[in-house]
């Protein structure tokens, strides 16, 4: 029988894969490019059939390599749970949430309590980010993203998609009315990512002359201070619309096109932390 790959091998095919590239799958495996590029020769050798084209910095994976990633998944994870394996059935749990500041203060916060209340013995970490971070193999780490991403190796749960609409506070609308044609440009606050669109229906929109704020929650902020009149997400600016502090302008929304998504690696979909975390949050993802 021919001898197994070692297991740095099979982690640095790993990296790269979910990475698409030598010099990340390095960082995260805290070794050279060099490294990863022999360790990938090696697996190519033993596989028999090449597993990556080069695209300049950039690797993809070949239809041999994709098969592969797809059959080691499972089998890794097993390997990583059977050498962790946990004696003290009463430890905490480590759970580790990557999102965005705005998703994390509108969606998993308010209703953060009950989670806890009925997972007690799972410790939660919620880091925020605003790049699309790559899953780590093998570890309880779980995200929730909102528009669109790489869903290659991932199980991906769903919202409805979201409603983009335009809100201000009562006094900033009570001096620019509701009429978007008559709104100044440089009272229209933009978001980095989420441009105001040209028309909306068939009024045509002045050019957005007004602050630019990467972050959806500081741009709610600045509308909430009456800064100007912005265009968000409807499950961001719930909150303000029940409370007055922010009012919807009539007839000023749209479909976004865009979906907030739950997302964590396929073979560590049965994790009891993942799937606690999973079965909590769906019903506030859907509502």
């Amino acid at each position: 029988m021919k001898h197994l790959p070692p297991l740095a091998v099979l982690q640095a095919f790993e990296a790269a894969a979910r990475l698409n590239s030598f010099s990340r799958a390095a960082a995260e495996r805290h070794l050279t490019p060099g490294a990863i590029s022999r360790h990938i020769q090696t697996l190519t050798h033993w596989y028999g059939a090449p597993l990556f084209t080069r695209h300049g910095p950039q690797v993809t994976l070949t239809p041999e390599g994709r098969d592969l990633q797809s059959r080691l998944g499972a089998p890794m994870q097993a390997l990583y749970e059977a050498l962790s394996h946990d004696t003290q059935p009463d430890r905490e749990t480590p759970l580790t949430l990557l999102t965005l500041p705005s998703i994390a203060e509108s969606l998993i916060l308010p209703n953060l309590a009950a989670f806890h209340d009925r997972h007690p013995h799972i410790r939660l970490s919620i880091q925020t980010q605003y790049a699309m971070m790559s899953l780590p193999p093998a570890l309880p780490v779980v995200a929730v993203r909102y528009g669109a991403f790489d869903e290659a190796g991932l199980s991906v749960h769903r919202s409805p998609e979201e409603t983009h609409l335009a809100v201000a506070a009562p006094d900033w609308i009570s001096r620019h009315g509701s009429d978007p044609t008559n709104w100044p440009p440089h009272s229209m606050l933009r978001h980095t990512d989420t441009a105001w669109p040209a028309r909306l229906g068939k009024l045509r929109l002045p050019r957005p002359e007004g602050l630019e704020i990467n972050d959806a929650a500081l741009l709610l902020s600045a509308a909430r201070k009456g800064l100007g009149v912005i265009w968000t997400r409807q499950r961001l600016a719930q909150a303000d619309l029940h409370a007055g502090t922010l009012q919807s302008i009539s007839d000023c929304h749209a479909p976004s096109g865009r979906f907030y998504a739950l997302v964590y690696r396929s073979e560590l979909s049965q994790h009891p932390a993942i799937a606690a975390f999973r079965d909590w949050l769906l019903p506030h993802l859907s509502a």
